[in-house]
């Protein structure tokens, strides 16, 4: 697949996130699940200065290493599309264990069989290495 099919896969996922978002933000209702597990032990990895913004062209230099990835300069954005929802719930189950160890954890909507996941570090107000740290590892799944 040629890197402008899949920026163009990309970004038809991320329209349909914003367009289902926007047409159903009204009638979405939050639930809150309560998983009996105990906790889970993951270790951190420690990246130092991750948390502070990056500017405009150390995004760009960054999203060469991300073709499947798109962003707005604020956030990155992903969509990976399955063959059905158990693979897709397999593929967001396995987000669990990077997102442990960067402490940094990602925005995912499941619609069926396709998975949208959108990354931001929300105390920089935008982008962050802990942002393309986390991209890269779920570009890697």
């Amino acid at each position: 697949m040629s890197t402008a099919t899949t920026k163009l896969d990309a970004m038809d996922c991320v329209l349909n996130l914003l367009l289902s978002t926007s047409l159903h933000s009204q009638t979405l209702m939050s639930v809150e699940y309560v998983i009996d597990k105990p906790a889970l032990n993951y270790s951190q990895i420690s990246l130092k200065n991750a948390s502070m913004r990056l500017d405009e062209a150390e995004i760009q230099q960054r999203m060469q290493t991300l073709p499947a990835w798109s962003t707005d300069g604020e956030t990155l954005f992903y969509c990976r599309t399955f063959n059905n929802f158990v693979e897709a719930i397999d593929f967001v189950n396995s987000l669990v264990e990077p997102a442990e160890q960067l402490a940094h954890h990602p925005d995912i909507v499941i619609k069926y069989n396709q998975v949208f996941i959108q990354l931001t570090t929300h105390d920089a107000q935008g982008l962050t290495e802990l942002d393309f740290q986390l991209a890269t590892k779920i570009s890697q799944l």
